[in-house]
């Protein structure tokens, strides 16, 4: 597969889920190549100037992807296709936001850059329809188009940051509060794993993308935003560390150490970098002390549950994969946790299906089948068993009708 086919390739998967933009510019950035239907205000929302070729070429020099804060703090990643070292075009994907942000904010955005009448009512319904990511999973996107283009790996510690946005009294307004947090399922989720010590919670959490409204914590200011935002979750991320096992005293010092690190972080890059350090150490301490005394088959099948809670297998097909017979397992999983394999999984089932109930709008019926329930009854009557009232009954008392 040469280069052409591999950048075609991973536009195509980009675009799968989302309605996400990529352009090609030449060293000139002339317009080569897009899919952006208001690709012409790209220039405007960049704030490209005469001296930008040059500006962009120079971060060309290190082949490293870049974080590009634009406009109304939307977000882009550039990078660089090159050939014998000589710079052949900029690949631009985005943008996206990262904080929610209102029409009127956008609206104000838009006039400053000199925009206005039906263009402008074109422009702010195109932005507005843009879907939100957490920086986290806007940077491995980065990270694959980088290995699209060089086929090199890199992690998420060396990218460059750019703030190419220009601010105007207007683009500062105020935002009033929004009630709704677009990231609270991935949110839950991600606690869920830390809470379980789960290593490979980047691939189970990495599948779902924050969509509604998060609340602005950084008053247009998106660095003091993402600051605020790692700071409340470490704080979660420490709690969720105690519910797992480690000990109160031991979170909360690694909670105050992390959080004071992102305090006197002086950019996006240090506390990105961080944030995933903060994550990886709570995760690895919790699987130290859940998995402590368990033999390495253990250690393996709690993984391997926990990764397939919503479509696990049968009880053959887990024997299989862990290399036992199922009346070994049976017999050594009800000795190691004083339960069966099948109580374990629906309690964690039990436990997926409030996290659904409350961040969905999904029916009871789509829930109970999706996490591998029989039929309603059956999950209600369960769900009742658990957690003391009916699955309605649980979402009227957290104030969700349906």
């Amino acid at each position: 597969m040469n280069l052409h086919q591999k950048l075609a390739f991973f536009y195509e998967l980009i675009g799968c889920g989302h309605a996400l933009y990529h352009t090609v510019f030449d060293p000139s950035l002339q317009l080569k190549d897009t899919n952006c239907p208001f690709s012409q205000h790209i220039p405007a929302l960049l704030n490209l100037n005469e001296d930008a070729p040059f500006f962009f070429s120079s971060l060309a020099d290190e082949q490293l992807p870049v974080v590009i804060t634009g406009c109304s703090d939307l977000l882009w990643i550039l990078d660089f296709e090159k050939e014998e070292g000589e710079l052949l075009a900029f690949h631009l994907i985005g943008p996206v936001f990262l904080e929610d942000i209102s029409v009127p904010r956008l609206e104000a955005a838009i006039s400053a850059l000199g925009i206005s009448g039906g263009e402008k009512r074109e422009l702010v319904g195109q932005l507005s329809a843009l879907p939100m990511f957490p920086i986290n999973r806007w940077m491995d996107y980065g990270l694959m188009l980088h290995y699209s283009l060089c086929g090199q790996h890199l992690d998420s510690g060396s990218f460059h940051f750019v703030d190419r946005k220009t601010v105007s009294p207007e683009t500062q307004e105020k935002q009033q509060p929004i009630s709704s947090h677009g990231t609270w399922a991935m949110e839950q989720e991600l606690l869920r794993l830390i809470e379980e010590g789960n290593l490979d919670y980047r691939k189970r959490v990495g599948r779902l993308v924050g969509r509604g409204q998060m609340v602005p914590l950084g008053g247009g200011d998106t660095l003091r935003h993402v600051k605020n935002t790692v700071i409340i979750f470490t704080s979660l991320c420490a709690r969720a560390a105690i519910r797992g096992g480690l000990s109160p005293e031991l979170a909360y010092t690694l909670s105050d150490r992390y959080i004071n690190s992102v305090e006197s972080a002086g950019s996006f890059e240090e506390v990105v970098s961080i944030n995933s350090r903060m994550q990886d150490d709570f995760v690895q301490r919790v699987h130290d002390c859940r998995y402590a005394g368990v033999s390495p088959l253990f250690q393996k099948l709690f993984q391997y549950l926990d990764t397939h809670l919503e479509n696990t297998p049968s009880m053959p097909d887990i024997a299989e994969e862990m290399g036992y017979s199922v009346s070994y397992l049976a017999r050594e999983f009800k000795k190691q946790t004083g339960q069966t394999m099948q109580q374990y999984l629906r309690s964690r089932r039990i436990e997926l299906a409030k996290l659904a109930l409350l961040s969905s709008n999904d029916s009871i019926q789509n829930i109970c089948h999706r996490l591998g329930f029989s039929s309603q009854s059956y999950f209600t009557a369960e769900f009742r068993k658990a957690v003391g009232m009916t699955p309605t009954e649980y979402r009227q008392r957290n104030g969700i009708e349906g």
